[in-house]
């Protein structure tokens, strides 16, 4: 009677097996982030408006998580006597909106300093101008600035 010895090889795999099967079994389930409102959210400190010719020029200052802001649109409304333009003391109502992604060449930033310049606008005219700020995360709110009026030079 011989003995013979036994084949190693499927118990090896079937122990190479169980471990990579608990292996995968122990990475859980991934979400994607959810915003921390204390820790995510940004709001925009200071805004001063200049006028450059046919341009405007917004010069912001953000405060808090400032590396979340996403995007912005500026809101602005001409004031005057023209059929389109609002009054100088009615409620601020904008005529005109611009969009300016995060790699639009009109928004220039420096850590949290934001300047954006918009142009093709009527250089006799007065202006009123507020931000609507973006956050990375959709499940925040819009952060808007005030409104600031800008004069002819």
């Amino acid at each position: 009677m011989s003995l013979r010895k036994p084949d190693l090889l499927p118990v090896f795999s079937a122990v190479v097996l169980a471990v990579l099967l608990l292996g995968l079994a122990a990475c859980g389930k991934r979400d994607w982030p959810a915003p921390i409102l204390a820790e995510d959210r940004y709001r925009i400190r200071t805004v001063n408006v200049t006028r450059a010719q046919n341009c405007i020029v917004v010069d912001m200052e953000l405060a808090g998580a400032w590396q979340n802001l996403e995007n912005l649109r500026l809101l602005i409304e001409p004031i005057g006597t023209g059929p389109d333009d609002g009054c100088a003391d009615c409620p601020f109502a904008p005529r005109i909106s611009r969009f300016y992604g995060p790699d639009a060449t009109a928004v220039k930033r420096s850590v949290n300093r934001v300047v954006v310049t918009t142009c093709d606008l009527d250089p006799t005219k007065t202006y009123r101008v507020q931000v609507v700020g973006t956050n990375i995360y959709p499940q925040l709110s819009m952060v808007l600035s005030d409104v600031k009026t800008v004069t002819p030079r």
